[in-house]
């Protein structure tokens, strides 16, 4: 043995190789983390006395971000900005609803992005508007959220490394030593000028209209190393079924003036634009989460192959929520990569039968099948969509019980899958959709030493507790970067 070996004793605790997150948006993470919380608002009345609160403690003129707000809490009906100007006449306010397609705005940050009543809906997105005075109410969909969101000042160097320590100590905490990160050019700058004191493993696919800056990047400086790399690309081809912008083949059952939209504003630039990016052996991972936006990224996968001859892409759809049969047999045939996020069958499952008919439902967050059929399915959060512990990910993949108790024997029970299983699909299998499946995913010779160990074997114990299961160690590349204090 080494005179440099360390020898840990860690009392016959579980150990599993350190949780990977298909699907982050790290800063906007750690930002919500220090910003007003109106998630856990369950009515309009205490999502607007949060507001209430939340300004006395801020500067006249400073922005009201974050929010992480669901209106499904209390049956549905949409915040407007007339809930808020009382308390917020001072400071603009632009806070997303948990799925980050639909945000609400006060009529302070409308006035400052020059939204009225004369305002075209954006393509891509939907100005929500009073049905009898055609006014704004301050509910901003998809491409809409830009018209405000564009005019919020950056933050300094100083509050952008806060948010990045307060987001990796989370991390840590939860067991997480890699993130896979559907980020902005300035978050993989932020990235990159703090490099040194990263404390988590970063992979970086930025916003796809960013593809030249990419391209000219891994030019001059190649995809990055182990510890931060930037050879991926993200791109969004719909919006999310809370918000009901997800791309659908029929209308919505509670809307059936909508069936989603298509977010690419042009297609054509789009189809070019994976082709290049394709050449380079930039990965893409695509945002695809209704019936219809999966077949047509699908497609476009399969065109890629055509064009560009085929090899080894691994190819990824983010989310691939509702899925046609046809799109669940290509998945497998092309090597298609399903990155899912499983809290979801637990939490918007609650209310999905109000948007979309049940044979679509069972074809909703199919692990098992995935899993049946060999394909390397991933796992992740999309934080701060859903929580960023991936021990909450696992009971959820484990078990499908919905948060509100209706469906005690699992949502589409037959599509659970076992711990062993949830684990590997936040380890092994996202090692391989990264394309690290040789360094990383796994504990064995010759592997960085990037592991959790846990207070309890979640393999033995019963699902319900797998909620009470906590990190007492996390460890990245052989360093310590959380252990927990008694």
């Amino acid at each position: 043995m080494s005179q440099k070996t360390e020898v840990i004793d860690l009392n016959n605790k579980f150990v599993v190789p350190g949780f990977m997150d298909n699907h982050t948006h790290f800063m906007s993470g750690g930002s919500m983390l220090m910003s007003i919380d109106l998630h856990s608002a369950k009515t309009p009345d205490v999502f607007n006395s949060r507001f209430q609160s939340y300004v006395k403690n801020i500067e006249p003129g400073e922005w009201v971000t974050g929010g992480n707000w669901d209106h499904e809490h209390w049956g549905g009906l949409l915040p407007s900005r007339l809930w808020i100007d009382k308390y917020t006449d001072d400071n603009p306010v632009l806070v997303s609803r948990v799925d980050g397609h639909m945000a609400l705005a006060n009529s302070k940050a409308l006035e400052i992005a020059g939204i009225d009543i004369n305002t075209p809906d954006p393509k891509g997105g939907v100005i929500v508007r009073d049905q009898k005075t055609g006014m704004p109410t301050g509910i901003l969909k998809d491409n809409a959220i830009i018209l405000v969101s564009e005019r919020i000042p950056e933050n300094s160097v100083e509050k952008n490394q806060r948010i990045l320590n307060t987001a990796m100590k989370h991390a840590a905490s939860v067991g997480i030593t890699q993130i896979h990160d559907m980020c902005s050019w300035g978050d993989l700058n932020i990235y990159r000028e703090n490099k040194p004191s990263l404390t988590l493993r970063i992979y970086a696919l930025p916003w796809y209209t960013n593809w030249k800056k990419l391209i000219w990047l891994i030019e001059e400086d190649g995809y990055g190393d182990d510890h931060l790399r930037w050879g991926g690309m993200k791109a969004m081809v719909d919006g999310s079924l809370g918000s009901r912008t997800a791309w659908m083949y029929k209308p919505y059952l509670d809307d059936n003036t909508t069936s989603g939209l298509l977010r690419i504003t042009d297609t054509t630039e789009f189809k070019k634009i994976i082709k290049e990016v394709d050449d380079m052996g930039i990965q893409l991972a695509v945002h695809a989460i209704g019936d219809k936006a999966n077949d047509w990224i699908i497609d476009k996968f399969i065109n890629l192959s055509l064009a560009n001859g085929v090899k080894d892409r691994r190819s990824r759809i983010e989310h691939a929520q509702h899925l046609t049969s046809s799109a669940i047999q290509k998945i497998n045939k092309y090597n298609i990569i399903p990155s899912m996020q499983p809290y979801g069958c637990i939490d918007d499952t609650r209310w999905m039968h109000k948007r979309i008919g049940r044979s679509l439902m069972s074809r909703s967050y199919i692990f098992n099948t995935f899993i049946d059929q060999g394909v390397n399915l991933t796992f992740g959060s999309d934080w701060e969509v859903t929580p960023l512990n991936p021990l909450k990910g696992i009971y959820a993949a484990v078990t499908r019980q919905t948060l509100d108790g209706s469906n005690p024997q699992g949502w589409f029970h037959e599509q659970r899958i076992s711990v062993e299983e949830a684990i590997m699909c936040y380890t092994k299998n996202n090692a391989y959709s990264g394309f690290q499946e040789n360094k990383l995913g796994t504990i064995e010779k010759g592997k960085y030493a990037d592991f959790v160990v846990l207070s309890d074997d979640i393999t033995e114990i019963d699902p319900e507790n797998i909620l009470t299961t906590f990190v007492l160690r996390t460890t990245v590349g052989g360093q310590d970067v959380y252990i927990h204090n008694e």
